[in-house]
């Protein structure tokens, strides 16, 4: 087991969980909930999102040869998917929600798809080849995420809404390079052209 592997993929798992800037969104549906019933949800909410990632990873390779698809078709589009998440989050932040506030969200848009969202998704499916390393970046970033949003009132009333902007930003810039390279890399492999630099 590699232990740069497992540093880097928790690194990039947690930069699309985007449990930081995903904290607005999470503070807005649930600000008329108690400190507790508000730990709750986030708990729950994120053991669906868990559920779900692992199904990807594990099961995921068996749906792209059902599908006839490849991995590397799988890369191009989970990198677009990428692309615009980080693009999103570099020119905006989450402002409006389609949940009612005070109205307890179930699974949707809590656990899928803003912790667990489709560039999760096809990055997990694309990592099934290395289960060990993933599924110990996947829990360590699921648990990062999840100490976040469970802290998420405290941090979002202390940092304000503008640190919490200028983070989103630069993860999604980071997100960002990450996306491209993926997109790069998986049209090299289609057309059996040589690594990248």
């Amino acid at each position: 087991m590699n232990f740069q592997t497992v540093l880097s993929v928790t690194l990039l798992f947690l930069m699309v969980m985007d449990p930081l800037g995903n904290l607005p969104f999470f503070v807005l549906i649930l600000k008329r909930k108690s400190a507790e019933e508000y730990r709750r949800i986030i708990f729950r909410e994120s053991l669906f999102a868990l559920a779900a990632m692992l199904v990807s990873l594990f099961a995921g390779g068996v749906f792209l040869k059902l599908l006839h698809l490849s991995e590397d078709k799988l890369g191009v589009a989970g990198g677009l998917i990428l692309l615009i998440i980080g693009l999103k989050m570099v020119f905006s932040s989450f402002t409006e929600t389609n949940v009612s506030e005070g109205k307890e969200p179930y699974i949707v848009p809590l656990a899928i798809p803003l912790i667990c969202g489709p560039g999760l998704i096809a990055m997990l499916i694309t990592q099934s080849e290395q289960k060990a390393e993933s599924v110990i970046a996947l829990l360590v970033a699921w648990m990062i995420q999840l100490l976040i949003l469970l802290v998420g009132k405290t941090i979002s009333e202390k940092l304000g809404k503008k640190p919490l902007d200028t983070l989103e930003s630069l993860m999604g810039l980071l997100l960002s390079v990450v996306a491209a390279g993926m997109i790069i890399d998986s049209i090299n492999q289609i057309y059996g052209i040589g690594p990248t630099k």
